[in-house]
Parts: C-alpha cells; structure tokens; sequence
C-alpha cells in the first residue's frame, strides 16, 4: 500500500499527516464481547479474518463459493484458500482495499493475497499471531483505539466491562421492538415494562452505555399513541395479537426508550431502510447477520419525522440522534433533516452518521461528505464507526480519513472550500476524530467515569 494511496495532491498528504495518528473513537460496532473479556489469542488467520466478516462471506457466495468454505465445516485453512480465490476478483470492491490495509498495518504483509502466496501468507501470519501482542484487546491497543462500544442487549451480563478500559457497551434494541427480548415476556402490563426496562437500562448507563442502536427497517411504519395499548399489550401475551397491532406496540417501546435515552444523555442511532428478510435459505443457513440483507426502496421519511416530532414535543425531549441509511438515496434527505430538529442551543443535534454497510465505501462515503455540506453542516459530522464484527474492520478508520482528507483536499484545490491550510487542518481533525471526542466527553461530563 503506497505512503500517498487515495491522497491525489500535497494538501491531501499534509491533512492525513495531520490526522494519522490521532486515536480511534469508535462508538458502535459488533465485536464479540466475549473475546474482548477472555482477551482471546486467535489461532489462525481465518479464525481473526474471515470467520467473523460477514461482508468477505457475501463476496464469496457472489464468486460462486459454497458454503460449506465459508460459515460451515470446512477446515481453517481451506476457507483461507478459498478467499484467497476471491480476494483478486474484487478489484473496486472496498474489501480489496481493506484487505490490503488488513494485512500490512497489521502483519506487515505489503502483496496482495493471491491463491499463489495463499501458503506463505497463511505460515507467516499464523506465526505472527503466537507471538505477544496479538489477543483481541491488544489488536485494538494496536490501532489506538481509545474507545469501543460494542452492541449488547438489554439484560445481557455486563461485570465483563469493568475490566476493560477504554471499552464499553452500547445497546443494541431490535429485540425489544420486535417483542422478542424476554424482559418483554415477564412483565405483566405495560407499566411493569417500563420498570423492568429502567431497571436494566440504568445497569447500561452504570456500566458505561450511552449509545442505544434501533433498526427501522424498509416496511417501517410509525404509528402514534392511540391510547390502546394497555390492550394491545393483555392481546400480545394472551397470543393473539394481530401483527399490524404489533407496530403499534412496539412505537410504544420506542417512544419510552427515547424517553430514557433523552434524560440520561445517551445517543439514539437510527439504523434506517435495511431490507433484511431476502434469502431464506441464507437466513437459515448464516444466522440473521449473514450478509444478505438488501436496500430498502423509497423509506417513508413522513414516519421518521413523525417520530422525531413526537420525541421533539416530548416531555423528556428528543435524544441526540445519528441517522444510517442503507440506501444512500437518502443522505441528502437525512442530512436535511438536521436542520428540522437541531435543539434549542445544542450543537449537531441531529446529524447524519457515516456511510453504512453496503455505503462503506469511497463512493458512498464522499456521497455523505457532499450531502452533509451542501445540505447541514460538514463540521459538525461525527466521522467514523465501523459497524463491524471483526477487530481488523479497524483499518477502515485510516480508510475514513484517506478518503475525507483526499476530498477536502480537491474540494479546496477546485477553489470549492477555502485554499487555508488552518481551515482545512481544523476541519479534517474534527471530522476524523475531533467532533467524536466532544460527543463522548459531553455524555461522561459529571459522571467521573471517562471510560
């Protein structure tokens, strides 16, 4: 990987330099708690590269891969053989990037994985991974992260955080929308939930979270409080509640969670218009996170507002909240959006967060960059999180800033921004890491505990 890769003049090189270095905030992602706490030493290289990545499984199922080489029994190495098929099929794919990123900041390992070097790279990156300094928790140290907020769910087990600095849970709330969560299930009436949710949500906030993660699929529908649900909630656990009643039950859910979330500081993610329910036999075959889901359409931007008004007009108010979209049609729409609901004297309120899944790339993350400064503000932007299961996906911050510091840098070499190189380096370092340091040390203000 070239020294000036994505860094197409001088300014672009002089703005990365400026930014390189700086440590990684990283507010959500999938990383596996439990590795984090045992500190886990890997094995191999498929057990750290490929197992966990769901975005290498989709590339290879694509390439024609069978499954069993990719999530089933196949052996370490024959997955690591068969990526190693795949891998130089993907040129403008950002897994060719990111996989070269991978294994030179790493393992040092500079070619490119081919099925010719499979064996070597395999040997070379084995052995590297026996020696000191290479366990779950050591990897982040290695890319200077200086906090991690991996998913949890409400209820899960949380003493594991109080021994890792720099590490804390974020909460990631599907199954209390979909009813799923056996909190749910206990309670007797809807005011029992709501004790039993503060319960566990105040456990969270102890143990460090302050960020809660939703998903508002394609079919989202908000509805608004129609006074039933009392009602809705005696049908859901006689069993018999309807499924367009569900919806309704769930809004409930969520207008009760933004409500704690408001009062205690913490951020709403709104992880918006994935369509995740395609391939049947990929859902039973790879697990709910396999890879597979697809773009929403056209998401109905009516319901987000509706939502975001009622939590306005609420007596807790409105959360700070990042909006993801899956379908990068709507970056400008949402980047809009920060201007409807900025909060009375509160900075980036509502911002637009970085492109995601399917958006991380540079395509989708130069289009967030032109939708936030030609329709909110780009100072404000929160920069980057990787989303991701897999402790390596990291490399993908020095990705960000390449490719912010790139644009920045054509943008005022076209006269479009300001040609001042203070300007220009004030505003690289709130985008790559700045702005993410004010919003996490805003959350611990007064708490004592700056995890």
């Amino acid at each position: 990987m070239s020294r000036d890769f994505l860094l197409k003049n001088d300014t672009a090189v002089r703005l990365f330099d400026a930014v390189r270095n700086l440590p990684v905030i990283d507010w959500h992602n999938h990383l596996s708690v439990s590795d984090l706490a045992d500190d886990r030493r890997y094995s191999d290289l498929t057990e750290l590269w490929i197992a966990p990545d769901p975005y290498k499984h989709r590339a290879m199922r694509i390439c024609g891969v069978p499954e069993r080489l990719i999530t089933e029994n196949a052996s370490s190495l024959e997955k690591f053989r068969a990526w190693s098929r795949v891998l130089p099929q993907l040129p403008g794919n950002p897994l060719y990037h990111w996989s070269k990123l991978e294994l030179s900041r790493i393992f040092g390992i500079e070619e490119m994985l081919t099925p010719d070097n499979a064996e070597r790279i395999w040997d070379r990156a084995n052995s590297i991974l026996r020696e000191e300094g290479f366990s779950a928790r050591s990897l982040l140290e290695r890319f200077h992260v200086e906090y991690a907020a991996p998913c949890v769910e409400c209820g899960d087990p949380l003493s594991v955080f109080a021994e890792m600095k720099g590490i804390v849970p974020s909460l990631r709330g599907d199954d209390l929308l979909s009813l799923q969560n056996p909190l749910i299930g206990k309670a007797a009436d809807m005011r029992e939930i709501r004790q039993l949710l503060e319960i566990e949500l105040k456990k969270l906030h102890d143990a460090g979270c302050r960020f809660a993660d939703h998903a508002l699929d394609s079919s989202f529908l908000y509805l608004k409080d129609d006074g039933r649900n009392e009602a809705r909630f005696a049908q859901f656990k006689a069993g018999n509640l309807p499924e367009a009643e569900r919806n309704a039950l769930s809004c409930e859910i969520l207008r009760f969670l933004a409500g704690f979330y408001a009062k205690n500081g913490w951020t709403l993610q709104l992880h918006v218009n994935a369509l995740r329910n395609t391939s049947s036999r990929l859902r039973a075959a790879a697990g709910a996170a396999g890879g597979y889901a697809g773009f929403g359409g056209s998401f109905r931007i009516e319901s987000l507002t509706a939502l975001l008004d009622d939590l306005e007009r609420s007596d807790a108010g409105m959360p700070d909240v990042i909006l993801y979209t899956l379908n990068p049609s709507d970056h400008a729409a949402f980047s809009v959006l920060s201007g409807s609901f900025p909060g009375d004297g509160v900075r980036g309120k509502l911002r637009l967060g970085p492109a995601w899944w399917y958006c991380d790339h540079i395509h989708g993350m130069l289009d967030c960059f032109e939708s936030v400064s030609a329709y909110g503000v780009l100072s404000l932007f929160p920069g980057m999180t990787t989303d991701s299961r897999s402790l390596l996906s990291f490399v993908r911050h020095e990705y960000f800033r390449r490719v912010f510091c790139g644009w920045l840098a054509e943008k005022a070499e076209r006269d479009e921004f300001p040609d001042d190189w203070m300007i220009l380096k004030n505003l690289a370092e709130a985008v790559c890491y700045n702005n993410a340091k004010t919003m996490i040390r805003a959350k611990y203000a007064g708490s004592g505990d700056e995890k």
